[in-house]
Formats: structure tokens, C-alpha cells, sequence
């Protein structure tokens, strides 16, 4: 008998458009085209991590701001360092990166862990009555690789339920971008907008392009009658992001670095955009790494460059998705995912 829970990874595709890329049309609030899509995605996360508290084996060690102890901190055992680090996001990065956006008047993408948003009543009522989108990370902070389907798939079901409750929208989530996936996260919330009858706007796990582009549904697993639709997949970018001021590697070694490599990133993707060939520029950013003064004065000289300049475009991830799906609607025969490998 086939597995209720199967892995579902698509083929991998190395061509994708090719030297020819659609011309995506971004639009201007005022008429006329963009030379680029700026897509600001932040994070929710802040008392969704893994905690004594929550009744987790640990504390959170992924995206801190203080190294891992050596020798480790045993399991069982709160750390108030970790702890306290993550706190100041929602103290002091959340209403720095709100005030931010609303100065500059640009609309960005928060990525709701819910069980984060259900302890701090205040934010919710700050980011619901914001024209920034709310799309979903699932209940928890978690690495979902390491957790059952079973548990993974009750806990989706309870982020919708939450999110829809905080926000009193029955239409959310429109979108998903969950930060630890596993090879079998799309499917199951693919599954739950369709058990719900709750229409699925976009993923956005994938950092395989620069462009929006449609997969086959996962639910054909399930029923090809399912599938009609497909998956519209919005990529993410992870060079871009804030997490390399704490990563282990090759990271930012100051603010200036990261503003430094926004700027390049976007002038190369908007000159291509003025050669004819617009592209999307994902910034990812955590309240508790980039929420901190120094890092957040880099962000707002990198929201002043963007500013200053014409024919750009910064939108909500479910804009960007209304967008595609209105002026490229999926082709089953044209999806990508379904190249298969050429052999040895």
C-alpha cells in the first residue's frame, strides 16, 4: 500500500527559461512597466523557536546572535542568552522594520509562524491593521525535516486555523514560505488548502530563479483530476538575506557589506530589466538579526537608494503572484519540474 506521506520532489530542472526570459510586465502603480520586483519578506518568528517552555528537548540555536556553546549546553536546560536575543525582535526589530516601511511607504511580506503572532496580541493587531501581506511559515520555528509528516501536517492545519482566527481573514494564507521545509511540506499544505477548498496562491520554498514560475500541483500524487491548476512557486533568495550576520561561513563582516551587496544585486537586475529582461530581487530579513541599530541604518540607506530610483516595483508576495498567474495562467505542457534527467 502506498504511503499516505510520500516524498514529493520534482525533477530538477537546469535549463528553466533558458536565454530567453518572459518579459514579466511588473506594473506601476502610476501605469507603465517596472524594470524590477523588490519583494521584502520578514519573519515572525519570536516565540515559535524551539524552548524549554514549549515543552521542546532544547533551546533554539538556529539564527542566534551568540555562537553554540563549547562544550554544549545540555538538553533540558533554558539559556537565557538565546532566549533574550530572540525577544528583542519582537521588542525592538518588529516596530523598527514597521515604522521603517511605513517612512519609506512600501509594502512588504510577513512570514507568520503563528504560534509566535497567538503570544503577542500587540503585534497582530499592528501587522493586521498594516497593507503588508501575512503569508505563513506554519505553526512552529522548526527544522520540519526532523519531524514527523503526521505532526507536520496537524501543525499546518492549526497554522491556518490560527492565522485566520488572528487576522479574522477566512482567505488566508495565501502563500507558504517555511523556513526548515521538509521534501514533503508543499504537499501537505497543498493538501489542506484543497481539503479546505481555500485557494492556494503560491510557494515559496524554492531559490532555484529570479522569476516566478509554475510547477505541476503536488496533488497529483493524490488525483490528476487535482493537479489542473499547478503550483505557482515564488522564489526566495538566500544571498540576500539577513541571516548571514549570525550564519557560520562566509557572512557579512559589517552593515556596510550587506547594503553593499543589496545595491549591487539591484542595479545588475535592474539594468537587465532595462535590457528587457525584468527579474525579482527577494530581500529575506529576521527582526532580531536586522532589527538591531546598526544593521537597520544599512537597511534604510538601501530603502533610500531604492527610493530614489524609477520603474521599480516593491510588492507583497500575493501581488506579485496575482500578477503572474493574470498574465502567464499555468500550462500543464510548459510547467517546469517534469524535465527528466538526461542519463550518464
Amino acid at each position: 500500500m502506498p504511503s499516505a506521506f510520500p516524498d514529493f520532489l520534482y525533477e530538477r530542472e537546469f535549463v528553466g527559461y533558458g536565454m530567453e526570459t518572459p518579459d514579466p510586465k511588473w506594473p506601476l502603480p502610476g501605469g507603465g512597466t517596472a524594470n524590477i520586483a523588490i519583494s521584502f519578506c520578514c519573519e515572525y518568528s519570536m516565540g515559535a523557536e524551539s524552548s524549554i517552555v514549549h515543552g521542546d528537548a532544547g533551546f533554539e540555536s538556529h539564527l542566534t546572535e551568540i555562537p553554540a556553546r563549547t562544550p554544549p549546553v545540555p538538553n533540558g536546560t533554558r539559556l537565557d542568552t538565546n532566549e533574550s536575543s530572540v525577544e528583542y525582535g519582537a521588542r525592538e526589530g518588529v516596530p523598527r522594520l514597521l515604522k521603517l516601511f511605513k517612512k519609506y511607504d512600501m509594502k512588504c511580506t510577513w512570514n507568520i509562524c503563528t504560534q509566535a503572532l497567538e503570544q503577542s496580541p500587540f503585534w497582530s493587531k499592528e501587522l493586521v491593521a498594516s497593507p503588508h501581506e501575512l503569508c505563513c511559515a506554519s505553526k512552529r520555528f522548526l527544522d520540519y525535516s526532523r519531524i514527523s509528516p503526521e505532526e507536520e501536517s496537524k501543525q499546518i492545519g492549526e497554522a491556518i486555523d490560527s492565522l485566520q482566527k488572528i487576522t479574522g481573514d477566512t482567505s488566508l494564507p495565501h502563500g507558504w514560505l517555511i523556513d526548515r521545509f521538509s521534501n514533503i511540506s508543499p504537499l501537505l499544505y497543498a493538501r489542506e488548502h484543497e481539503a479546505r477548498q481555500l485557494p492556494l496562491m503560491y510557494s515559496s520554498e524554492s531559490s532555484s530563479d529570479e522569476l516566478p514560475y509554475w510547477v505541476p500541483s503536488p496533488l497529483a500524487l493524490d488525483s490528476k483530476e487535482k493537479a489542473s491548476t499547478g503550483m505557482l512557486v515564488i522564489p526566495v533568495a538566500h544571498d540576500t538575506g539577513d541571516f548571514k550576520f549570525v550564519a557560520a561561513g562566509s557572512g557579512w563582516g559589517s552593515p556596510k557589506d550587506f547594503y553593499d551587496y543589496l545595491v549591487d544585486t539591484f542595479d545588475t537586475l535592474y539594468e537587465e530589466g532595462e535590457a528587457g529582461e525584468p527579474k525579482m530581487m527577494t530581500v529575506l530579513l529576521h527582526p532580531h538579526i536586522i532589527g538591531r541599530p546598526g544593521r537597520m541604518a544599512y537597511l534604510e540607506k538601501f530603502l533610500q537608494y531604492v527610493s530614489k530610483k524609477d520603474k521599480v516595483w516593491v510588492a507583497r508576495r500575493d501581488e506579485i503572484a496575482a500578477h503572474w498567474t493574470k498574465t502567464f495562467p499555468y500550462d500543464a505542457k510548459t510547467a517546469f519540474g517534469q524535465t527528466k534527467q538526461v542519463p550518464r
